[in-house]
């Protein structure tokens, strides 16, 4: 596993292979570190995926097909995956195994946004 920080050219070549406008912060977050841990309480993490393992992550979770409207980011250990909604850029969190739309919880508009929504007590 490469974890040196992704190349401008690995950027633009994933933007253009994605089919939704990525929210700036986490374009910003992708360009700026390989990839990003959260220890917070309660026994949570936060674990955003490496842009490198994105793409491969929601094809071996077959989001298209599991998790319509949704692209995965990461993990919080609960169970459940961290979301951006294509259409609208928000962060939802979303179960592994659950029914989508119906059990995706939306947790707000950044990435402070949902480390505040994982700081919450189980």
């Amino acid at each position: 596993m490469d974890e040196s920080l992704p190349t401008p050219q690995a950027v633009s070549h994933f933007v253009e292979a994605i089919d939704f406008k990525l929210p700036v912060w986490h374009l910003t977050l992708l360009s700026e570190n390989y990839e990003q841990e959260f220890d917070l309480a309660d026994g949570k993490y936060l674990h955003l995926w490496p842009l490198a393992d994105l793409i491969e992550a929601n094809q071996d979770y077959q989001a298209d097909e599991n998790y319509p409207g949704f692209f995965l980011i990461g993990t919080y250990g609960g169970g459940e995956a961290c979301a951006i909604e294509k259409e609208t850029g928000k962060i939802y969190t979303v179960p592994f195994i659950g029914d989508i739309p119906e059990d995706a919880v939306l947790v707000g508009n950044t990435l402070d946004d949902l480390i505040k929504y994982l700081h919450q007590p189980w």
